[in-house]
């Protein structure tokens, strides 16, 4: 009745606004603006050359790619807005039937054979290739393509399944060296999802007789994650609530909005093209219950096949022991397959991506990766705003100019890594990821029980002994660079209905960056930083509650570079749950509709478990707590030694049993993975070792700053919490110490193995350091992403999505006035 009741509105719409006849051929002469060429007829694409099906973009959606086009001074070039590509179960071992995809080429008009870019996405192909459709400059075909299940195309999205994967593949190896246009060659682009289709795509495609690919010849992912349990779903054992439902919901809606819904004047709906709008949505609404029915599924609790075979980290040339357990997690991408990626200090996927350089990388010869990290949030790493030469796709194109046309003119060559320095905030070139070894050095900081002195004027922990309001001291303590174990033990209460996270970087870190938009066009567009005006960029609101860990101010300058990690031993006294009835009534009905047997979401609110949440934070002189990166661990997921090897400890008198860590743990393993296989709860009253992975940053801590570590037991709307309070106390003494350990940075050899390169006006000068200032011999004009007019430009075309909600509620009005 759902999936109807949307068909009828969906259709409703349809009627009062028009579309275009595309039920069938659109019989109209081809569209000319300048010497652009818009043919808005499908192209049939299959083997036998049989007749084609209708076009599925309209001629409106159509003009609006060539004004993108003319706003880019991109002109003699056709426009194919509708290919259709069928992909023959015979090349799909895990398709049911041949399933029809759609894309749209845009190629050059000299007949002359040309390497192909590809962008595959589950965000509708009219949209996302907007952010990359530049590249055409640089004498490229572009081919933007919707995968299967969103879009216009056809079949059950799978969410980087196995089957998607092997679609990927036909048109790389198939489909896009058998255009007229195509020399044979491929190259992909995009962020996101569209970066991880790529990772995917590399470990599966065809090879010739030395294990190098055929077509596929370099690829940019941007922001991807390469492991979709630990980097999406599950941060250190407990499920993500902010950006899954945002993000699922997101892919949902793009897919029920009718490939064939033409806002405009384009013309009245016809029965058949009534009749495959309908085919088409019923199909992509259908699917809704299996993609929402994901996120109350028990069994996807612990890691699986469901997660290992949608996660690019199963084509890396480094493998657990044992392997992966299916076939294709045997292969692995190409070691000559060149790779740049990009990643982003405050990224959703900033552990996914560097593991994925560090490990997945770790086959390839220098030459042929490349690694930039800048203090990017999702979007801004996805779209590359921030860094002009990702933005304008020049960078792009003087990579594939490198890897694909054999063009001479090497990228960031002398220093492959590039990094932004948090707290330098400029630029460095590094030889390697991770550094090189005589660049860096352990370092220990231990968590002590004393009051560190306070910030003069620091509301937070400047309070008079006398202040009758005080509340930050007794929860404000010490880090420091000697152990001191004097003092009470310290305790971290959780109230479920007073959490943290919410008045935090967190909550904007993982809504993707959307609130931090206006402060990052200030910082890189007007060169303003007016980031200390932002409540996301102090974090001693959020700290009220929770247990910090000050230095002293540093006498020097201090670098952490890399992932950290944190290691504590607590014990656990929980409470009585609280009521959440209604919540659970909700949920219930939810899970009623889908038909699912399970309610993951109620099951990991309704269990005794800790949830501990740690953060690293740079304190400035006036008190200001800014937070630099965090790491997570549900005490169910702890690194428990699986021998089940216990010890005594004497807790006043009492005995206690003891857990310590498995002696076989090595921290920032990617391959570590019992506890998420078999998480094991933990017992009131009993002490146990935490050791908790902080995602990799780089942040120069000045002198006279502070570091602080804040720990708290919930991440809300992050992480869905816990409804058990619990009371947990911090066992700090000779045989429990409590401490982080981190990775710093020395000033030696400059020049040799690494070089500031500057702000990034610099980076940019960099990256393109001998390449042309335009984006090829066609590019005069492409630049004009790079200027403030060609952001906003880009800018309005990411909100686009997010208007795509309120167009359907003025559609909603629009249909109840018409009834009216």
């Amino acid at each position: 009745l759902k999936v109807n009741f949307i068909l009828i509105i969906c259709l409703a719409i349809m009627s009062f606004t028009g579309c275009d006849d595309s039920g069938t051929t659109l019989n109209v002469d081809p569209v000319v603006s300048g010497d652009i060429t818009l043919d808005d007829s499908s192209t049939d694409t299959t083997a036998d050359g049989s007749s084609t099906d209708a076009g599925i973009l309209s001629k409106a959606q159509g003009e609006t790619l060539v004004d993108e086009l003319e706003k880019r001074s991109i002109y003699d070039v056709t426009v194919d807005l509708n290919v259709k590509i069928v992909v023959p179960k015979s090349k799909n071992p895990y398709a049911e039937e041949d399933t029809v995809l759609w894309a749209t080429l845009v190629k050059h008009n000299d007949n002359v054979k040309r390497p192909t870019i590809l962008l595959a996405c589950p965000y509708r192909r009219e949209i996302m290739m907007m952010f990359n459709v530049a590249i055409i400059s640089a004498g490229y075909n572009f081919m933007s393509l919707d995968i299967r299940g969103t879009g216009s195309s056809g079949g059950a999205w799978e969410s980087f399944g196995l089957v998607e994967q092997y679609d990927a593949k036909y048109v790389i190896d198939d489909f896009i060296p058998s255009l007229s246009c195509s020399d044979g060659t491929v190259g992909m682009v995009g962020g996101s999802y569209l970066g991880m289709t790529q990772l995917l795509a590399a470990g599966l495609i065809d090879r010739d007789a030395s294990g190098e690919p055929l077509h596929l010849k370099a690829i940019l992912p941007q922001v991807p994650g390469t492991d979709i349990y630990r980097d999406i779903v599950m941060h250190g054992g407990n499920i993500d609530l902010l950006f899954i439902p945002l993000w699922l919901g997101i892919v949902d809606l793009l897919g029920v909005l009718p490939p064939l819904l033409v806002l405009g004047e384009d013309g009245l709906p016809t029965i058949d093209s009534l009749n495959e709008s309908a085919s088409i949505l019923t199909e992509h609404c259908n699917q809704l219950v299996t993609s929402t029915g994901w996120i109350f599924n028990s069994d996807l609790m612990r890691e699986d096949e469901f997660y290992t075979t949608r996660s690019a980290m199963s084509y890396w040339p480094v493998k657990p022991e044992g392997g992966w357990g299916f076939p294709e997690g045997e292969r692995s991408m190409p070691s000559g397959l060149p790779v740049m990626m990009v990643s982003g200090w405050f990224d959703i996927f900033t552990r996914g991506t560097i593991n994925g350089y560090q490990y997945g990388l770790s086959a390839h010869d220098q030459s042929d990766k490349r690694l930039i990290v800048g203090e990017f949030y999702h979007l801004e790493g996805a779209t590359g705003i921030g860094l002009n030469a990702l933005l304008s796709s020049k960078l792009a194109a003087r990579w594939f100019d490198w890897k694909i046309k054999g063009i001479d003119d090497p990228v960031m060559e002398e220093f492959p890594v590039l990094l932004y320095v948090m707290g330098e905030n400029k630029w460095r070139g590094e030889k390697s990821w991770p550094l090189d070894e005589s660049r860096t050095a352990k370092k220990t900081f231990y968590l002590t029980k004393k009051n560190p002195s306070a910030i003069e004027g620091d509301w937070y922990s400047d309070e008079s002994v006398w202040d009758i309001f005080k509340k930050y001291t007794d929860n404000n303590l010490g880090l420091s660079e000697v152990p001191d174990y004097e003092g009470d033990n310290p305790k971290v209460k959780h109230n479920p209905l007073s959490t943290h996270g919410l008045s935090s970087r967190s909550s904007v870190r993982w809504l993707m960056g959307m609130e931090a938009l206006i402060a990052d066009i200030s910082k890189f567009f007007l060169g303003i930083n007016i980031d200390s005006s932002w409540w996301f960029e102090d974090e001693r609101s959020d700290e009220k509650n929770c247990l910090t860990f000050t230095t002293e101010p540093l006498a020097e300058d201090l670098e952490i570079i890399g992932p950290l990690t944190i290691t504590f031993w607590a014990k656990t006294e929980f409470g009585t749950p609280v009521d959440v009835t209604t919540i659970k009534y909700v949920l219930e009905q939810v899970q009623g509709a889908l038909g699912s047997e399970t309610n993951m979401l109620y099951d990991m609110m309704n269990k005794k478990d800790v949830q501990w949440v740690v953060e690293l934070n740079d304190v400035f002189e006036s008190g200001r707590a800014r937070n630099i990166t965090s790491g997570w661990l549900s005490a169910w997921h702890r690194k428990y030694d699986p021998e089940g090897t216990t010890g005594i400890y004497n807790d006043n008198g009492t005995e206690v049993v003891e857990h310590a860590d498995d002696p076989n743990y090595i921290p920032f393993d990617p391959f570590y993975r019992n506890p998420d296989l078999n998480p094991k709860p933990i017992n009131e009253g009993e002490l146990y070792q935490y050791t908790i992975e902080f995602w990799p940053t780089c942040n120069v801590f000045k002198k006279g700053h502070r570091i602080r570590v804040s720990i708290s037991n919930s991440d809300f709307p992050h992480l869905l919490p816990v409804i058990y309070p619990s009371n947990s106390t911090i066992v700090i003494d000779e045989n429990h110490t409590a401490r982080i350990d981190f990775t710093t940075t020395n000033q030696e050899n400059e020049g040799a193995t690494w070089a500031w390169i500057g702000n990034n006006e610099d980076a940019n000068d960099y990256v393109l350091a001998g390449a042309a200032t335009g984006c090829g011999t066609q590019a005069s004009a492409a630049g004009y992403r790079g200027t403030a007019a060609g952001f906003l430009s880009e800018l309005l075309g990411l909100l686009f999505i997010m208007m795509i909600p309120l167009s359907l509620i003025a559609c909603g009005r629009f249909i109840r006035r018409r009834f009216n």
